[in-house]
């Protein structure tokens, strides 16, 4: 896979912040969750401080309702992803403000229209609108209302379409095309999910700052709303699909089912064993 074109594995939370994570959305402290767990407290807190104890992980884990065994394989680095290649048509963009947030641009090939996806401001817009005289920019998809609020004026300036959530939810799921795209917009209350078929390539669904690959991002929703949605959208999608967040990697529905900790009632269902692996 050329360097340029490969997803670098940063970003992705590590065993023990993910047990730091549960521990924080479940809203339990150390002397309850040690309770729970049937161990020591302070074998509780080395655990969360990355020393590992395999016995006390399975616990802690199961009290927690996370997968033992996948936790075992990322601490013991069992658990190796390779990295997904990018498809063609598809570009990330990061800031040097912010390198770990990521914006995508999406080419279609076939009409050279392009539609940016996440941008984190408006000179991200202004560059591909405005500098880019070959192609210039055709869509801008948005994820928040705070974003239509920011990126109100220049949009309306340089009369830019864009889809993106509602107040209120109100917005109602719908297809669209864009190019020789297919785009079903997936409203959630107050955010929204773009789900894009490509011509000849697995379809895509990308997700803002509400997934992160291996893990959850859950201080927006709440943890166990957070929990239910990605088991009743992102699951929901077949197993090629490549999820696409801002933070970290692309990663497909098929690997999150069998290696994501949070998610361990999927583990023995699927047969993804790299993010390479659609």
């Amino acid at each position: 896979m050329g360097k340029g074109l490969v997803e670098e594995l940063d970003w992705i939370d590590l065993w023990n912040e993910i047990l730091l994570k549960a521990q924080k959305g479940q809203e339990l402290t150390d002397t309850e969750l040690a309770r729970k767990a049937g161990v020591k407290i302070d074998e509780l807190r080395k655990l969360k401080n990355g020393v590992l104890n395999e016995k006390a992980l399975f616990l802690v884990a199961q009290a927690l309702s996370l997968s033992g065994e996948i936790l075992l394989s990322m601490a013991t680095g069992k658990c190796n992803p390779q990295p997904l290649s990018l498809p063609y048509f598809l570009k990330k963009i990061s800031s040097e403000e912010r390198p770990e947030k990521k914006s995508y641009l999406l080419i279609d090939k076939r009409s050279n229209k392009k539609f940016l996806i996440d941008p984190p401001n408006k000179q991200l817009i202004e560059n591909y609108y405005v500098n880019d005289q070959e192609d210039g920019l055709d869509h801008v998809f948005l994820f928040s209302l705070e974003q239509i609020q920011e990126l109100a004026d220049i949009l309306k300036s340089f009369s830019l379409p864009f889809s993106a959530p509602s107040k209120e939810g109100q917005l109602e799921k719908k297809e669209q095309w864009l190019g020789s795209f297919r785009v079903e917009l997936i409203p959630l209350i107050d955010k929204i999910f773009y789900f894009v078929h490509p011509p000849e390539s697995s379809p895509l669904v990308f997700v803002g700052k509400y997934f992160i690959s291996g893990s959850i991002s859950y201080e927006e929703t709440g943890y166990y709303k957070t929990l239910e949605l990605i088991r009743s959208t992102l699951f929901g999608f077949s197993d090629e699909t490549i999820i696409c967040p801002r933070i970290g990697p692309l990663s497909t529905v098929g690997f999150e089912k069998g290696h994501n900790p949070f998610f361990p009632e999927y583990q023995i269902y699927s047969s993804f064993q790299m993010l390479t692996e659609i």
